[in-house]
């Protein structure tokens, strides 16, 4: 009988060391899927706010001045 109960306590004991692994895996799985998330979110705002920022430098240029800087952003004819 003795041994049936210690049986049983470190039973329980590996048990519960394997819920808290468990749990504190996912949990760790979850929370860099959510930073993860925050970086792609951040790095879609500085895409966008960069993109209005050359969207407004062209509205405010003049055709000379638009053809002079659109040479950088073409691709040179090769041929």
């Amino acid at each position: 009988m003795f041994l049936l109960g210690k049986l049983k306590m470190y039973a329980a004991l590996i048990g519960a060391a394997l819920v808290a692994i468990v749990t504190a895996y996912y949990r760790g799985r979850t929370n860099g899927q959510t930073e993860l998330e925050y970086e792609i979110k951040d790095d879609r705002i500085e895409k966008i706010l960069e993109a209005k920022g050359v969207q407004d430098d062209v509205q405010v240029l003049d055709d000379h001045g638009l053809l002079r800087r659109s040479g950088k952003w073409l691709r040179k004819d090769n041929g």
